[in-house]
């Protein structure tokens, strides 16, 4: 990519910048095997442009207003009028062929421009096009042409795709530094929104747990004098402090979870079902639940951790809903050529159609298991954190006859075994 002459404070551009210019500059003319025989074939020819370049360049304007991309940014006639003769400067001086640094920077300032302005680059080039078909009416045209027809042709189309390199690499650049800029402010603002969160978690759970304290002071202090009901108040109090407590956890990791300490790369689907199944298991054995697991699960693209907490949300969920006396989760896998789908199937009670879709929403909970303890929010991080690492993830379920909730990811080594 060609790079600006950089300048120092006082705006003067520095020797080594000016000369890499110039270097950039001599390598793309020699690439293009544009010389100095180029340059006098295109001189001798701008007199015939020059003739009609105010009837290309008024065509040219009303070809764009029939856009809707570019219509915009000509309202304003007097701007119009200042677009049509720096339009008519910048080709012309492709025909008076002087290939130097103001050249380049000129290129470089029209990349620029249309790329903060947001134009396409699509519409500029068609600039371009409508260039090199007005030029060939007018040359071919011309009664008296002081060179062969050939000649003027093909020094024109090297003298364009010049232009067009010059032009694409500003507009490239500018684009990459706004885009940097974009990032960077979105990281801020992602820092700051963490920073936020782990302040607010702090601040919110302190007084919970004072609530919580006092209940359980309550209790002991006079509980045995409290009329029962009283005292079922002061427990339900107390465990709803605790359901806050673990919801803002939930909500802190899910502000936490767009940018894990651990980058996406090979990740063993194996080892991350097997540490959520060691997390889980306990849960299994006091509920009686039989878990099945697929014997050989494949290795994936993703983020270890991100993979570990879905596959444990699906299962820690399964568990809460199964029926204790002959409950049963089954973890499975199908393969296929560049992706593959880990399930996770139980025999609970279903889920309704309606319900499907919206059991992905946060805080959406089942109005069946309201009496559950939960935030709601479980679904929610399990599709997000799986989203994040380019799967997806859908349930299929009818009442009765238990759900399958399934992971699709992409699966590393396909091109190897095959």
């Amino acid at each position: 990519m060609a790079e600006m002459p950089k300048t120092d404070e006082s705006g003067a551009v520095s020797p080594r910048a000016d000369e890499l210019s110039r270097i950039d500059r001599n390598r793309r003319l020699a690439f293009l095997d544009l010389d100095a025989a180029d340059a006098e074939v295109l001189r001798s020819v701008k007199s015939l442009f020059e003739a009609q370049a105010d009837q290309f360049v008024d065509r040219f304007y009303d070809h764009l207003r029939s856009f809707s991309e570019t219509a915009p940014f000509l309202n304003n006639p007097d701007r119009v009028e200042r677009l049509k003769r720096l339009q008519r400067e910048h080709l012309e001086s492709m025909l008076e062929a002087h290939w130097d640094d103001d050249y380049v920077r000129r290129r470089w300032r029209v990349g620029h421009a249309h790329a903060d302005v947001g134009v396409e680059p699509l519409f500029f080039l068609g600039g371009y096009i409508q260039y090199v078909q007005y030029c060939f009416q007018v040359f071919t045209a011309a009664k008296n042409q002081p060179v062969q027809g050939y000649d003027w042709a093909l020094a024109l189309l090297k003298a364009i795709f010049l232009d067009v390199g010059l032009t694409l690499d500003a507009y490239f650049d500018q684009s990459t530094r706004s885009l940097q800029h974009a990032l960077d402010m979105l990281w801020k603002a992602n820092e700051e929104l963490r920073r936020f969160a782990q302040l607010t978690t702090h601040d919110l759970k302190t007084p919970l747990a004072t609530v919580a304290n006092l209940c359980d002071e309550a209790i002991d202090e006079f509980g045995a004098d409290m009329p029962a009901d009283a005292r079922d108040l002061i427990v339900a109090a107390r465990q709803a402090t605790f359901r806050m407590s673990t919801m803002i956890d939930e909500l802190l990791a899910a502000a936490l979870s767009a940018q894990s300490i651990e980058a996406e790369g090979i990740v063993s689907s194996e080892s991350a079902v097997q540490e959520a199944v060691e997390r889980v298991r306990p849960v299994l054995r006091k509920k009686g639940i039989t878990l099945t697991v697929a014997p050989s699960l494949p290795q994936v693209w993703g983020n270890h951790a991100r993979l570990r907490e879905a596959v444990f949300n699906l299962l820690s969920n399964a568990a809460k809903f199964v029926d204790p006396q002959e409950g049963k989760i089954d973890v499975t896998v199908d393969v296929q050529d560049d992706t593959c789908v880990i399930g996770i199937c139980d025999n609970g009670p279903g889920i309704p159609a309606e319900e499907r879709e919206r059991i992905f929403v946060p805080f959406r909970r089942l109005p069946a298991h309201r009496d559950q303890p939960g935030s709601g929010l479980g679904l929610y991080f399990t599709k997000s954190l799986i989203e994040q690492q380019g799967g997806s993830v859908w349930v299929e379920s009818e009442p009765g006859r238990g759900s399958r909730f399934y992971l699709l990811l992409r699966r590393f080594g396909a091109a190897e075994t095959e």
